[in-house]
């Protein structure tokens, strides 16, 4: 639904280069936003060529516009969400118009593919001397080309139109879909009250719209969508309508969902070993620790993320461990020492810390794993048979000096 693949735009591209397209100026950039097709109207109205449009466009802004178009429009690319720009644009004759454009992403299976623009000059139309463009007309054929399910509706949320696409993925035809409330009938039971909720806080204070939900398609299966939608208003500022899209997120959603049920496996797993588990970054910056850290040590994230795990180590220790941990992390090798590390009650208790380098595919440190295992026990058991062995060899070397008087006693006593 949302995918565009090669012969879809192919398919595309042959329509849009046409002399005397009713639907005015089109532009159809790469991901990025570099133009890769312009309208001839579109070509004719800049002056320029396509390779000069897609450096130059944006420098052609009025001065006052320049900024507030360009942080708009990267952080559209960046969100990868339809947008709407109004703008005053330089003509090939040097005059300032005012633009609106609307941007709309068409993606594939690694996300947004290109990019498909509508271009209007906003003082022709309400002149009402533009020739070339229609924007029924315009709207009808774009709302047709971009990959999305479209939908309009009045100021009070009433559905008038739908799209192509909604009619080919739900099975239902256009008077079946018109209504206030048809398309919430359409989505996942468990979706309806929330998505009912977020539309209707936008209709009542006029916020954009956006949901995630799930869909019925007309083999009643669900896919996810991305809703969005924005308000339509007149010159006083009113809405007068509404413009929206869904767009279909199934794949992505799936491989978002799996990768949260992989996290949660590992948290679940991490918290249930009986270590001390932290994770860092290439530079050694610990980012993550496991429950059992928070547990001991009485500490939060806040405190212990980056180099925080120094204020739980014993002041004998903290500067050697650190230099060591430093170095390995630098020479990108194992890490292994004995330290202590004070718990929450303020007792010290010895612990056997490992870390090891995670490598991506060209063989760079990209992360740390590591642990801390409890070894008090093993450590005093260790320091009590050191004892015991100094003891014995203290038990030793007296009977030995013992047996040696002896000896020389009975060599006098024989001698005499």
């Amino acid at each position: 639904m949302a995918s565009v693949n090669s012969s879809d735009s192919a398919a595309q591209h042959s329509v849009l280069p046409t002399a005397d397209a009713p639907f005015g100026m089109v532009t159809i950039t790469d991901a990025q936003g570099s133009i890769a097709f312009a309208s001839p109207q579109l070509l004719e109205f800049s002056g320029l060529s396509i390779s000069q449009l897609s450096a130059q466009w944006l420098a052609l802004t009025h001065p006052d516009d320049y900024a507030r178009t360009a942080e708009q429009w990267g952080r559209a690319l960046e969100l990868e969400q339809p947008y709407q720009l109004e703008f005053r644009f330089r003509r090939h004759d040097g005059d300032y118009r005012l633009m609106r454009c609307l941007g709309y992403p068409q993606y594939d299976d690694y996300g947004v593919q290109q990019w498909i623009v509508s271009v209007f000059d906003l003082e022709a139309l309400r002149a009402g001397k533009s020739t070339d463009l229609d924007p029924a007309t315009d709207f009808n054929v774009l709302s047709e080309l971009i990959p999305q399910l479209v939908w309009t509706t009045d100021s009070t949320g009433y559905h008038t139109y739908f799209n192509q696409r909604w009619i080919d993925f739900t099975g239902y035809t256009l008077a079946d879909s018109v209504g206030a409330d048809m398309w919430n009938n359409l989505l996942h039971p468990d979706d309806r009250q929330r998505a009912r909720q977020r539309w209707g806080h936008s209709l009542e204070t006029g916020d954009f719209y956006e949901i995630e939900y799930r869909f019925k398609d007309h083999e009643d299966g669900y896919r996810w969508f991305l809703g969005q939608a924005l308000p339509v208003r007149d010159e006083a500022g009113e809405i007068v309508k509404w413009f929206g899209t869904c767009t279909d997120i199934h794949d992505q959603k799936m491989q978002e969902l799996a990768l949260r049920k992989r996290e949660q496996d590992f948290v679940t797993l991490a918290n249930v070993i009986p270590q001390l588990a932290w994770m860092a970054d290439e530079t050694g910056s610990i980012f993550w620790y496991n429950q059992r850290w928070f547990d001991f040590t009485g500490t939060q994230l806040e405190q212990m993320q980056g180099w925080g795990w120094q204020a739980v180590h014993h002041s004998d220790y903290v500067e050697p461990i650190t230099k060591g941990f430093k170095q390995a992390v630098a020479e990108g090798r194992d890490w292994e020492a004995t330290f202590p590390l004070r718990r929450y009650d303020g007792e010290y208790r010895w612990f056997l810390s490992r870390a090891l380098p995670v490598r991506n595919e060209d063989g760079q440190v990209v992360r740390w794993c590591g642990t801390n295992t409890d070894v008090t026990e093993q450590k005093l058991l260790q320091e009590q048979l050191e004892r015991a062995y100094t003891d014995l060899e203290a038990k030793v070397m007296f009977r030995t000096l013992d047996l040696e008087r002896e000896v020389q006693e009975l060599r006098r006593e024989k001698g005499a």
